[in-house]
């Protein structure tokens, strides 16, 4: 009989390759030697008639073809492997979600409300990856990303979370010491501590509360807030976070908010996943309560 599909072992070789950009990395992924790997990729390559895969210094690259392939096919192996761990679970509303997060997002905000979601579903695995860089896509492996920005990734679905509410943050000594801070013209003279992927913050900052841009374009930069954040509380500065990620240290005196009104930013934490996702019920789950503790915590500090 012949068949329409290439075998699943051949499949599973190529994805690993894919995933890998490596034989000898996807063979000691599928437990399997390099030979196998390489007889399964010849395979696929004879049934489908085109070139999957190219040599690329050391390591293998998918062709635009095989590139191509691999997209389409990548969604169902996920698929087939969450049905698979449901049925060896012996449920079947069960699920595991692979997810990304930007680091300061996931352990300050997600992480600790996490023990609710797992209250009301204990069914479902949440496993974490780590984050993506502003210029990648989503990998097939993923099912959701958490991302500051809602960035242009064609086909990607982005859903606003929290975070866009800015607040200035400072130490009790910068707070409340010699140097007072009681009005905005007293931010200049002191540091002001920058995030590099919310440029527009302080520029809409200075604008709503009548500062001149040109006086708080100076600074130190950093890539993460946590470590802008924990630069705040040791005194190197000022800051300008989402409010979201400092409401534990406002709440305990550990930060202040010296003066000046929060300012809207257009960025925030957005949940990016590409559609065929929302089929699962394991992310569709997740993503309602997602969204709804976010609108949650947006209520609370509004």
């Amino acid at each position: 009989m012949k068949r329409d599909c290439p075998t699943i072992q051949e499949l599973l070789a190529f994805d690993a390759v894919a995933r890998c950009d490596s034989l000898t990395q996807a063979a000691g992924a599928l437990c399997i030697t390099v030979s196998a790997v390489s007889k399964q990729l010849a395979g696929l390559e004879a049934f489908l008639g085109v070139k999957l895969l190219r040599k690329h210094g050391r390591g293998v690259q998918l062709t635009p073809q095989g590139r191509a392939y691999w997209q389409k096919i990548a969604g169902s192996l996920r698929a087939i492997e969450t049905a698979t761990y449901e049925a060896r679970s012996g449920g079947g509303d069960v699920g595991l979600l692979t997810l990304a997060s930007v680091p300061t997002f996931l352990t300050r905000w997600l992480i600790p409300r996490l023990p609710e979601f797992r209250r009301r579903h204990p069914q479902i695995t949440l496993s974490f990856s780590r984050h993506l860089d502003p210029s990648d896509g989503i990998p097939p492996r993923v099912d959701a990303a958490i991302r500051y920005s809602p960035g242009e990734w064609p086909g990607v679905v982005a859903e606003y979370i929290a975070g866009r509410e800015f607040v200035l943050i400072a130490s009790d000594a910068l707070a409340g010491g010699q140097h007072r801070i009681r009005r905005p013209a007293d931010l200049l003279g002191h540091t002001l501590l920058h995030h590099e992927e919310a440029t527009a913050a302080w520029p809409q900052w200075a604008a709503q509360h009548g500062v001149p841009e040109g006086q708080v374009s100076a600074g130190p930069r950093f890539a993460q807030y946590s470590a802008l954040i924990q630069a705040a509380r040791s005194g190197l500065g000022l800051g300008l976070v989402p409010r979201v990620l400092v409401e534990d240290e406002l709440a305990e005196g550990a930060l202040h908010s010296p003066c000046g009104s929060p300012v809207a930013v257009e960025q925030g934490h957005f949940l990016c996943f590409r559609p065929d996702r929302m089929h699962l019920p394991a992310f569709a789950a997740f993503r309602d309560w997602l969204l709804a503790e976010g609108a949650r915590s947006r209520g609370a500090l509004g």
